[in-house]
């Protein structure tokens, strides 16, 4: 399921280049349920050694008026929108509520004020789509260097681990969601229009975070492809990656720049 907020301001908006721990921040604040904020926030749904919150969010979407390079700061043309993703209704219903009551919110230093919200159930039915990402597709390994320390590396869609771990990272997802096994045979995720200028380097807080936007094309059984709608692709979804939608023709812009 999808919940789209819709924001205005009544001109431009400046917000940090990396703001995707304000936004969220933001989310995490509208969540009035205080056991829900707290079970995300500090727990999530467990498989083997890895939590997961089953929710990711978009970047902001809107028309990118200029980048400050003095201040780091992206100056954003109104009207914008963020979209937040997760197989579990319950945490969509508190957010739309936490959102409609605030109706004036922070982002860094810039107040949004919540004009409209909408829902949606987009439903996978055959097995193959297209996908647009909306915040950057995040996949890596941890390797030990020769000196004992470890490292990450950074997939690019190009590389066939890419699809691999794409995959696997769905599986596990679906298994917490369905309680049972998926089925992965024939899964696949084939990089459509994707360019060198959908190579993001983000910061999340201290940490430095590579992934790719651009637009995928996803093949296999249509309930897996539904959790990557619904609860996103790829890692750190609840940071704000690997949150996608299917493709639409007259797609809005997504606010981000060469840094971010």
């Amino acid at each position: 399921m999808q919940l789209t907020i819709f924001f205005t301001v009544p001109g431009p908006v400046a917000v940090p280049v990396q703001y995707g721990h304000l936004l969220q921040g933001l989310i995490y604040s509208q969540m009035e349920n205080p056991v829900l904020r707290s079970y995300l926030h500090e727990h999530g749904f467990a498989f083997e050694k890895r939590r997961f919150k089953l929710f990711t969010f978009s970047r902001l979407m809107g028309q990118v008026l200029r980048y400050n390079e003095a201040t780091g700061q992206l100056i954003l043309t109104p009207p914008l929108r963020l979209v937040v993703c997760s197989p579990i209704p319950f945490i969509l219903q508190e957010l739309g509520t936490g959102f409609l009551r605030q109706g004036r919110v922070r982002l860094g230093k810039a107040y949004l004020e919540v004009k409209e919200m909408a829902t949606a159930a987009p439903r996978v039915m055959r097995d193959t789509v297209r996908v647009r990402m909306v915040s950057p597709l995040v996949t890596y390994s941890t390797f030990s260097g020769a000196d004992g320390r470890s490292f990450t590396y950074y997939y690019t869609p190009f590389e066939p681990r890419f699809s691999d771990l794409v995959c696997a990272n769905l599986a596990k997802k679906y298994f917490i969601i369905h309680g049972r096994s998926s089925q992965t045979e024939g899964f696949s995720i084939r990089p459509v229009r994707v360019e060198d200028r959908d190579h993001k380097v983000t910061r999340y807080k201290d940490t430095i975070v590579k992934g790719w936007m651009g637009d995928y094309e996803l093949s296999g059984d249509p309930e897996l492809l539904q959790v990557a709608l619904d609860a996103g692709m790829g890692a750190k979804n609840s940071q704000g990656y690997g949150c996608c939608t299917l493709l639409e023709e007259n797609a809005e812009p997504v606010a981000s720049s060469a840094l971010g």
